[in-house]
């Protein structure tokens, strides 16, 4: 039977229900009308009893009455809810898009009366070049290209102008303010962006932060098999920070976190470890999406770069209290990309004794020269780093780490290249094709993790 036939059904249940509860009421009330209309005599009795059973009868038929029209009400507004998701649904429900098929990949748009429809993507560079999409009779826009190489990739199309969500993709990604639909091409390094049969846990956690007379929310990535009874077994923490723009959400949505530590830690390459994503905003509470608005009254750091002492006076204490986790230098490590690179390199060099680990990734503090900064000294702000390297030569690792396109490179290799004349050990560089995007900066987080708390 069709939905519109079962609403049908459901609503001739109500009117029976409701002509039943009318027939005995108007039984009763011609009888009682009869009562009062006439003098009393021994032939009441027969009319008194037949009023009494008439009210029994009414007292029931409410009871049996009322539960048929309740039932029948309930079925009536899950049928038309249901039928209103059906409908609400409807317009993408023969499009596919995007479609992996071979070595092609096609997007389909819904929009007839539209003129001009294009794919803006990102292995495309975004409005370097779009995707000219062609309308078929059906009013379904659609264009079939080659499949760019592995990797997590994002888009949205461009509809007479304006830009839109792909409504048959359920994959949406969030980075800061723009919105964007993600695909996924499988092979290769991509395949750590995948689910993983041993998956752990991300928890959203509040917490109170001194600093600023405020609570405020984080990310905590937790691996498979954590059990928080269990006392016993202790996790390593890497403090995972993002970048201008970005919130606590970044890491884990756009840099596919849980996915990677998942796979690296379930085929051995990375030891099992807990991961926390903060909100490197001083001013944010949470992620704009909240919808809370931002503290005015903060606290006045040095610069953008150096505002998050937060991390070790109220993040690190909270994970150690509420965590089971190893608390000396050699279980912790920090690491961000761009702002939150920055950041790490404030908090690592200036806490040695804290964190034995940083990872820094496309940093806009030391490449500042390219987006129009004053020239990084890192001896000018942790005097005696180059002078006197032995207060700061103490990490197991310093990964560093930047796009082959990305203007912040050279400024990258200039500092990798002071530390190796001053004898710093543990320090990694590695450089990826890719300008200043998160395709770099997931292949530095899958990098990282493998080399720390060995």
């Amino acid at each position: 039977m069709h939905k519109p036939q079962l609403i049908s059904t459901g609503i001739f249940l109500l009117y029976i229900a409701t002509a039943k509860l009318l027939k005995f009421s108007h039984t009763a009330k011609n009888i009682s009308i009869e009562l009062l209309c006439r003098p009393v005599d021994s032939k009441i009795f027969p009319k008194l009893l037949s009023l009494q059973q008439n009210i029994l009868k009414y007292n029931t038929m409410m009871k049996k009455s009322f539960r048929i029209i309740t039932l029948a009400m309930a079925f009536v507004a899950c049928l038309s809810a249901s039928a209103q998701e059906a409908n609400s649904l409807a317009f993408r429900a023969g499009t596919r898009s995007p479609e992996l098929k071979n070595d092609s990949v096609t997007f389909r748009f819904v929009a007839p009366k539209a003129r001009k429809v294009e794919v803006s993507a990102s292995w495309l560079g975004y409005n370097a070049a779009r995707l000219q999409m062609a309308q078929g009779q059906d009013g379904v826009w659609s264009v079939t290209v080659p499949q760019p190489s592995p990797e997590l990739y994002t888009y949205t199309f461009l509809v007479d102008g304006v830009s839109v969500l792909d409504p048959a993709n359920v994959m949406v990604q969030r980075d800061g303010s723009r919105y964007m639909n993600a695909l996924l091409i499988p092979g290769g390094y991509a395949d750590a962006y995948a689910e993983c049969s041993k998956p752990g846990n991300v928890e959203h956690v509040w917490y109170y932060s001194a600093e600023n007379n405020m609570t405020r929310r984080m990310y905590v990535y937790t691996p498979y098999g954590y059990d928080r009874n269990n006392k016993k077994v202790k996790y390593p923490v890497l403090y995972l920070l993002h970048g201008g723009g970005g919130d606590e959400d970044a890491w884990s949505t756009l840099g596919r976190t849980a996915q990677i530590l998942d796979n690296m830690i379930a085929q051995g390459k990375a030891e099992p470890m807990i991961v926390v994503m903060p909100n490197g905003n001083p001013n944010q509470y949470a992620a704009q999406t909240l919808g809370i608005p931002v503290k005015t009254d903060v606290k006045q750091y040095a610069s953008g770069f150096d505002n998050y002492s937060s991390l070790v006076a109220d993040i690190l204490p909270y994970v150690e209290k509420n965590y089971n986790v190893i608390k000396n230098r050699k279980g912790r490590a920090v690491a961000g990309l761009s702002m939150g690179g920055g950041q790490s390199f404030f908090i690592a060099f200036r806490n040695v004794d804290v964190f034995a680990n940083v990872g820094i990734f496309s940093s806009g503090l030391i490449g500042s020269t390219a987006i129009g900064g004053e020239p990084f000294d890192a001896e000018k702000l942790f005097p005696g780093m180059y002078s006197s390297p032995a207060k700061y030569n103490k990490f197991d690792v310093i990964y560093l780490a930047c796009g082959e396109q990305d203007n912040r490179i050279d400024g990258m290799k200039d500092f990798k290249q002071k530390l190796d004349q001053n004898g710093y050990k543990g320090v990694v560089w590695e450089q990826y094709p890719g300008a200043h995007e998160w395709k770099v900066w997931r292949r530095n987080l899958a990098a990282f993790v493998q080399l720390i708390f060995k």
